[in-house]
């Protein structure tokens, strides 16, 4: 079947499109209390809709509200967040892991008087949170109908449902009053206060309305090619961006989610045999590094490596024939006839190793993702360069998308047709761009030029809630906006993302460091989980590079064993054996072979002993909180520094 294009203006519009059109089909697998699974069709997951809805109405919920919705990935968020949306009310997302004093700030500055709660526990760790807000909030729903939490302002989603059902059967201007209200939402309402936990400072609360998310499902499905009959498998959460608009694209089309974890997710991936997985990169290692520890446990990693280096000659030499290069500038027609010469006899040449690894090796690795996989999104993060080859080289398409939570997210995705490694694919339908330098030039029009990207488009957040100042900051009142990443434009318009223009480190000597491709590049050390780099407080000039490095414990558990070194990981970081190792693999892999320059090099390093935490140095989509580790390390960074001297 083919994918379903969908011609809305609301989220509201779409997704009571999609119950109607879909009723019989399956909506949601997931599981409560057990291993096994539970479904819901469209048309059951309609009926709690509405009755969820309903007592929202019914318990003061009115249009234009701000409704918490503190939940994880499940279907329970599904039903709450629908709900929220055919009040037209606007829903205020954050995950169960949020600290207490995180969400009590996000409620307070929402104004959210309502809040769904996963689970009992959260109704206390909020209103401790709360504590020193004036703030209050006048009822908690508790989605899975936990019954330890006590108060007045206290309910569980079924006595949510039986005020509902009460509002419809007494019926009268009540219940015509709620029936009214999807019907009059309008692209220019707001669907959600998505708070970011950024990377930098406090929480800034983004405003994306109808008109944003509508955009995405216009443009989102057709570039993927979704349609009614392709099934989701997601651990991805909702609340955040990425999480949110591929559950709600999938609701819009009418295809199944299925909700899965870490625990579940092989097994689930043979037995749902899903078409499309979506994850952050971190997932995606996660997998990697799953599956090259089952090939070495069997003593197979000689081999598999030598087939996954066939496999990578071949799809190189593949896109030198069909011109899938990234290359900034345009080969002129003699370069593009030699490299299509080269490419066919490079491809020719390396053609049956790849079928064989296809065959003898790869074949197995792609059992296990249930056979039917037409391509896995990434998100959320930028994706290794070697986590992207790997996957390619295995035969896993890869759709890497690029975006933030103020832009929806969308704003560039890979086409299945052009799978150019090194790239977030074109930017999407409707979007305009251009790149401003680090001086403050327009290099939009120069061939391979490097600038900040701004963007223009239908999907642009409408600012960030009482928060005047900083939505100036990055939104001009034409509608610009300033990305904050670092792009190069590829000759066909793929982008790749070189840095952030804030992380951009300034040595001695004046020379601009991106920090994101050494991180990126050393992260391939098998020794090595979170680095990075630092120029003393980014602004006291060095005239070298330093880096804080996070090591992987098992790994590094293993080595340490093989090289008579007792102790635990805080003896291991401070041991000469280890550290000469780890300047071993920093030379390995940043050097001039791998495209880096001298000054590029990193001149100092320090072992951490504590591994980087989510809600500490990581944010909740894993990505570093450079503000965080400079703050928490800054004596560490001092010392390290000290020692060059």
């Amino acid at each position: 079947m083919e994918y379903v294009k969908l011609n809305v203006q609301t989220y509201v519009e779409a997704i009571q499109q999609s119950f109607k059109k879909n009723a019989a089909r399956l909506a949601l697998r997931y599981r409560e209390g057990g291993e096994e699974f539970k479904t819901l069709t469209y048309g059951q997951l309609e009926k709690e809709v509405n009755l969820v809805a309903a007592g929202l109405a019914a318990i003061g919920v009115k249009p234009k509200d701000h409704v918490g919705l503190i939940a994880d990935v499940s279907h329970y968020w599904a039903i709450a967040n629908l709900s929220i949306q055919l009040n037209g009310a606007a829903d205020v997302p954050r995950g169960t892991d949020s600290t207490g004093p995180e969400i009590g700030y996000i409620l307070d500055h929402s104004g959210s008087s309502f809040v769904f709660v996963h689970n009992a526990a959260q109704v206390k760790k909020i209103n401790d949170g709360l504590k020193k807000f004036k703030h209050k909030v006048k009822m908690f729903i508790v989605l899975n109908n936990e019954t330890s939490a006590k108060g007045s302002n206290v309910m569980t989603l079924d006595e949510l449902k039986e005020e509902g059902e009460k509002l419809i059967k007494k019926g009268g201007k009540a219940l015509a009053d709620f029936e009214s209200r999807a019907s009059k939402v309008v692209p220019s309402d707001l669907s959600g206060i998505i708070y970011t936990s950024g990377t930098t400072g406090e929480p800034k609360g983004v405003m994306l309305s109808h008109g944003n998310f509508a955009s995405q499902m216009r443009i989102i499905p057709e570039i993927l090619s979704v349609s009614p009959e392709d099934s989701g498998l997601t651990l991805l959460p909702p609340w955040h961006v990425f999480g949110r608009i591929t559950e709600t694209m999938f609701l819009a089309i009418g295809a199944s989610i299925t909700y899965t974890d870490i625990k579940h997710i092989g097994e689930d991936m043979r037995s749902i045999k899903p078409t499309y997985v979506p994850a952050v990169p971190r997932i995606w290692e996660g997998v990697y590094n799953k599956i090259i520890g089952n090939v070495k446990k069997q003593g197979k990693e000689p081999i598999f490596n030598k087939f996954k280096a066939a496999a990578l000659k071949y799809n190189h030499f593949m896109s030198m024939l069909t011109g899938k290069e990234k290359r900034p500038i345009a080969r002129n027609i003699v370069s593009a006839l030699g490299a299509r010469v080269v490419g066919l006899l490079g491809a020719l040449l390396w053609l049956i190793p790849k079928k064989l690894g296809d065959i003898l090796v790869f074949k197995k690795v792609l059992a296990a993702t249930g056979g039917r996989l037409k391509a896995s999104l990434s998100g959320g993060g930028a994706l290794p360069s070697y986590i992207d080859d790997f996957f390619r080289a295995i035969g896993v398409r890869i759709l890497e998308g690029y975006g933030l939570t103020e832009t929806s997210p969308v704003l560039s995705v890979r086409r299945m047709e052009r799978l150019i490694p090194g790239t977030v694919g074109p930017l999407i339908a409707g979007t305009e761009h251009k790149l401003i330098d680090l001086e403050g030039r327009d290099v939009t029009k120069i061939p391979g030029a490097k600038g900040t990207l701004h963007v223009r488009g239908p999907q642009i957040m409408q600012g960030y809630y009482k928060n005047p100042k900083k939505t100036a900051d990055v939104l001009t009142p034409d509608g610009w906006f300033n990305t904050g990443d670092l792009v190069v434009m590829n000759y066909s318009g793929e982008i790749s993302i070189v840095g952030r223009s804030k992380d951009t480190l300034v040595l001695v000597g004046g020379e601009n460091v991106e920090p994101t491709p050494i991180e990126e590049k050393l992260k391939e050390s098998e020794f090595v989980d979170h680095v990075m780099l630092v120029s003393r407080a980014f602004g006291e000039d060095q005239k070298v590079l330093g880096a804080l490095i996070v090591p992987n414990a098992d790994n590094l558990g293993e080595w340490c064993k093989k090289n008579g070194i007792g102790g635990d990981l805080s003896a291991w970081v401070k041991d000469p054996k280890v550290n000469a190792m780890y300047r071993s693999e920093i030379n390995k892999y940043i050097n001039g072979e791998n495209g880096f320059k001298n000054f590029e090099k990193i001149g100092v390093f320090a072992l951490l002993k504590k591994p980087f935490e989510q809600g500490d140095e990581l944010n909740n989509t894993l990505k570093v909180r450079r503000h965080i580790v400079m703050e928490k390390y800054d004596k560490l960074i001092d010392e390290m520094y000290a020692s060059e001297k």
